[in-house]
């Protein structure tokens, strides 16, 4: 290309993102599914102090309704109802989509820990492989993305019960465990105190699950400022300070360096 043509537009790209960041920006957000506020705080401080990086004004509204992935992805790929998310998604559903770089859980989110029943910690102790593993049946929506998961890894998985089914199923003994995030097992068990449930001693389960921005491609020049905002943030430090402050005590309070790892395959 020619050298004054390839100035032209790197000029021409920079203004526009110049006079993007002085226009107020209307972002709309799907509200979440699941009430997780201090995801739902770091989230928005990303977004809040990538933005300001960049000199942007920008308001985030959330829409009435909560909605699944599914129906994200469709409003995103659209550009209807929502402007940007943030979500884990295979690669054969981002052709019609854009996403920011840097992940946003740090890989913590394809981390996985147990919960069991009490008097089920000395069968879980003796557990070290997926095939120590895979006679037990695991409790799973089949709407949720780790049942492929578990599913594609040769595991046992119950799909057929709505949540309080599950729970039901882990105290009655039709099922053994109930795989979640590292980010929510711990609010999850405390809602789940009158149980005697527990997590599962020693052992991890993980998967590569990462997070990004994404947002429809007519927005690409919204996604551009914001990829420059979260790199400036990274570069300063002060994305580091973020995740820390939110789940910093995550790897302590569960003790997940000390752990057992078992690694699953992520096919999607």
């Amino acid at each position: 290309m020619n050298r004054a043509i390839l100035i032209f537009l790197m000029t021409f790209a920079l203004s526009s993102l110049q006079v993007l960041a002085h226009e107020q920006i209307v972002i709309q957000l799907a509200k979440p599914s699941y009430n997780d506020a201090a995801k739902n705080q770091y989230i928005h401080d990303i977004l809040d102090k990538s933005f300001a990086a960049m000199g942007a004004d920008v308001v985030l509204l959330y829409n009435i309704r909560p909605m699944n992935n599914k129906r994200v992805v469709e409003q995103l790929s659209h550009n209807k109802t929502i402007t940007l998310a943030w979500l884990s998604l295979p690669l054969q559903q981002t052709d019609s989509l854009v996403r920011t770089t840097i992940p946003l859980y740090k890989g913590l989110h394809g981390q996985r820990l147990l919960i069991i029943r009490h008097e089920d910690q000395e069968k879980f102790s003796n557990i070290e492989t997926l095939a120590d593993l895979t006679p037990l049946v695991g409790l799973q929506k089949q709407s949720w993305s780790d049942y492929t998961v578990l599913k594609n890894n040769g595991l046992t998985v119950n799909g057929e019960l709505d949540y309080p089914g599950m729970v039901k199923a882990l105290e009655t003994g039709l099922g053994d465990y109930f795989p979640r995030s590292v980010l929510a097992i711990g609010s999850e068990l405390n809602k789940l105190k009158q149980f005697n449930f527990v997590i599962a001693p020693n052992i991890m389960l993980q998967y590569p699950s990462d997070y990004y921005f994404y947002l429809s491609k007519s927005n690409s020049h919204i996604r551009d400022m914001l990829e420059q905002g979260m790199q400036k943030l990274q570069q300063s430090g002060e994305l580091e300070k973020l995740y820390l402050q939110y789940f910093g005590d995550v790897e302590k309070q569960f003790s997940l360096k000390q752990r057992h790892i078992i690694t699953l395959k992520n096919k999607e």
